[in-house]
């Protein structure tokens, strides 16, 4: 039951029955679930009752303690022996209601002990033979071994008084979760075992939520690796504090998954840079433990390692590593998983077409479709997809399948290795059934990124490709036959990596470059239309950081097919995004290739040309190589004065960029006339309150600062912190740069001999005359 508190009540019932179930009613009064050692069933995975204790107080919140003087039943020696490596040391055997202390304690559930006072008197008789000797060891061990937190209480109502005075939840905040498709629920089938052992190797001592659990799961493309690990995650989301997938298969993809977490985790992080967010939500983890995290794709040592790395900082959670490697690191179980067996690669197609025609020979069709298939689930999945849109016997669909192997063998090629042969005449007998506008958009998005895509791309214009309304009609027809899968936020979709590798191998040469062509169009539109130039101001960055990996595949893509325009302009945004993100190293070759594009192109003197100089020339200011930038930024200059005139913002974006570089090589003397310059231009081409003249009004009081003219630099500063709260004031958002602003200030006026109480009431005035509070 997701999101629900599960309490264990710990007793002796021959003791304390009555006792107990007084406390249970209290407890489930407040809507808690809770069990005691009697509601126990007969359970899968569960051989003995101890197993079934274990696995309860394994997977709850919180564990109840009533502790008198009878120790209860004992288990038997074997049935005990698979959990003594969780007693303490020093303590060799112990009864079944004092095992359940001892698993809580292993697995630090939160354990709320309850002692009887000598005046108790036990309800009943015993039930079993008492070893009064174990229960004084375990009291001595609670209280003066380890002197853990404990009440006393010798009445029913005094213990059930205390326990509810315990800080009991009410309403749990929603678990985050990030999982890229919904359950299959009764049709995931054939994985019970591997499911079981995926738990096991979890949960095992030296595992749980004390430590780092890891396990990688291991196969061939379309086995179904990634669907295993999200149905555990489906299953399981209520034991955690959080799940998600994170896409590995790069180490930038990974950084850039685990930044985008904040969202999920509800984290109020406005830096914009990502080594920020990522720290963020690394200390989250950290400071929440009971997480579970899948790590998906990782298909290269590099991606590898890096996940290794990241692992390396945390504790407290589980991990599912999804990969065709054999090979991990020390401390990661590998867990093959083969295809389906056949038996239950029928129960699948059997369970997952209910609609198709029934005929005499289906359970023999059935049976050789599956075989057909390889028995992989991505190639099972489809099919039964395409059967039941038809719908089809399964000898009309294995009739059509078998026909298109003729068709698919020109261009199934090596190339596809690793993915199973069936999955490309699968493909194709799904894409037959498809309506033309749902294979036009199959094939543009082929050509994505294998991440979550954004509703927003069907919008985009392209020749040929529905948009729109249409456009999600077509994509409703990609769902229907199992080739897209809707994210369960209804804000992106997902194509299969192996569904788009056997699209594009498919088209002829000229056809690629056409859907090149045009969806680095497409995307350019979006792209340019959502960042409104501005890939720094983080309102963009919930539409920018979904499109990132799309518009970086696309770009390399049409790149390598010599497609000049629009590639030259998208990388220049995706690197612009990168660099808001303090992510210079990405950023940088984005910029280069850019700038080679657009020399290659256009004349020397192209104002395109000194956007690309620009670019990179303060990258490589931020990661000090000055001598390098500086006769960038002057060239840029002279660009764009003979192209623009000598009051264009452009022009003022170069003083302010050049001057920021004389100042930074202490050449303050040349640098102060440009700045005053762009500020005048900024103001006016944008108005005075605009935080283009904030920038540059920073800059310039800085540098005021640094030749001890304070007197001057604090009326610019004071300036420019009102700019950035009218900001925020107006669109709700405080600026990026905000933060940084008042910083400026606080430390100017400091320098003039303020207090910092002073300095704090100027700053809250200012924002209080803005309407705003800061808290």
């Amino acid at each position: 039951m997701a999101d629900t508190f599960r309490v264990f009540i710990s007793t002796v019932s021959s003791e304390f029955g009555q006792a107990r179930d007084a406390l249970a009613a209290s407890l489930r009064a407040r809507d808690l679930m809770l069990r005691v050692q009697s509601d126990f069933r007969q359970e899968e995975g569960a051989d003995t009752t101890l197993r079934k204790l274990h696995n309860y107080i394994r997977d709850c919140a919180a564990v109840v303690c009533v502790i008198g003087r009878r120790s209860g039943a004992m288990p038997a020696a074997a049935e005990a022996e698979p959990f003594g490596c969780m007693l303490p040391t020093g303590v060799t055997e112990a009864s079944y209601t004092q095992w359940e202390f001892f698993f809580a304690r292993h697995y630090k559930r939160r354990l709320s002990i309850y002692i009887a006072e000598d005046t108790w008197k036990p309800e009943r008789d015993p039930t079993s033979p008492e070893r009064p000797d174990l229960q004084k060891a375990l009291v001595r061990h609670i209280v003066d071994e380890q002197g853990l937190d404990r009440h006393y209480f010798a009445t029913v109502d005094a213990l059930c008084h205390k326990v509810l005075l315990e800080d009991w939840p009410r309403e749990r905040p929603p678990r985050p979760t990030v999982l890229p498709y919904p359950t299959l629920g009764t049709l995931f089938k054939g994985r019970d075992d591997f499911m079981r052992r995926l738990r096991d190797s979890l949960t095992r001592a030296g595992g749980g939520t004390a430590a780092i659990a890891q396990s990688a799961v291991h196969g061939m493309g379309g086995i179904g690796k990634t669907r295993a690990a999200v149905e555990y995650a489906h299953a399981h989301a209520h034991e955690y504090t959080a799940v998600a997938l994170l896409d590995a298969e790069t180490p930038e993809k990974l950084r850039s998954a685990l930044a985008a977490l904040i969202g999920p985790l509800r984290l109020n992080v406005t830096a914009p840079e990502e080594d920020v967010r990522v720290e963020a939500a690394i200390q989250w983890l950290n400071d929440n433990p009971g997480w579970f995290l899948i790590l998906d794709n990782i298909d290269t040592d590099p991606a590898l390692q890096a996940a290794h790395r990241m692992l390396g900082r945390l504790k407290g959670g589980h991990v599912v590593l999804t990969s065709r490697l054999t090979q991990f690191p020390r401390g990661v179980e590998k867990l093959d998983l083969d295809v389906l067996t056949l038996d239950d690669a029928v129960d699948f197609l059997n369970a997952a077409t209910p609609s198709r025609p029934r005929a005499p020979d289906d359970a023999e069709q059935a049976r050789l479709l599956a075989g057909e298939l390889g028995q992989l689930a991505l190639a099972l999945e489809m099919a039964a997809a395409t059967i039941e849109a038809r719908p089809w016997t399964f000898a009309q669909y294995r009739e059509t399948w078998q026909g298109n192997r003729a068709r698919v063998i020109g261009w199934a090629k090596p190339e596809i290795s690793g993915y199973h042969h069936a999955v490309a005449e699968t493909w194709q007998t799904s894409v037959d059934q498809l309506s033309p506008e749902a294979v036009a958009l199959l094939e543009r998005l082929a050509f994505l990124a294998p991440d979550p895509i954004p509703e927003a791309l069907l919008d985009a214009e392209a020749d040929g490709v529905p948009t729109g309304e249409d456009a999600r009609a077509a994509l409703d027809d990609l769902v229907k036959y199992s080739l897209a899968t809707l994210d369960p936020s209804g804000k992106s979709f997902l194509i299969h990596r192996l569904v788009q590798d056997v699209t594009q191998w498919r088209l002829t040469g000229t056809d690629r470059h056409r859907h090149r062509q045009r969806l680095t169009e497409a995307l350019n539109q979006v792209y340019t239309a959502f960042s409104v130039g501005n890939s720094g101001d983080v309102r963009f960055w919930p539409v920018l950081d979904p499109l990132a990996p799309h518009a970086e595949s696309v770009a390399a893509l049409a790149d390598t097919a010599g497609i000049a325009e629009p590639t030259a302009n998208l990388l220049g945004r995706l690197a612009r995004l990168f660099r808001a993100k303090a992510r210079y190293a990405r950023a940088e070759p984005f910029y280069r290739r850019a700038l080679a594009i657009a020399e290659a192109r256009f004349p020397a003197n192209d104002p395109r040309i000194a956007t690309c100089l620009n670019n990179l020339a303060t990258l490589l200011q931020a990661t000090n190589r000055l001598g390098k930038a500086e006769p960038l930024m002057r060239r840029a200059l002279a660009i764009d004065e003979a192209s623009y005139g000598n009051d264009h913002p452009e022009v003022a974006t170069a003083l302010n960029n050049l001057a920021a570089l004389l100042q930074a090589t202490n050449r303050l003397g040349e640098a102060e006339p440009p700045m005053r310059r762009a500020i005048g231009i900024f103001e006016t081409s944008y108005g005075k309150d605009h935080p283009e003249v904030a920038t540059a009004l920073n800059n310039l009081a800085q540098l005021l600062q640094a030749t001890n003219r304070l007197g001057e630099a604090a009326p610019l500063m004071r300036r420019m912190v009102t700019i950035f709260l009218q900001f925020q004031r107006d669109t709700g958002h405080p600026h990026p740069n905000r933060d940084a602003a008042i910083g400026n200030y606080w430390r100017l006026l400091e320098g003039r001999g303020k207090s910092q109480d002073e300095i704090a009431a100027t700053i809250l005035g200012m924002a209080e005359a803005a309407g705003l509070s800061l808290g």
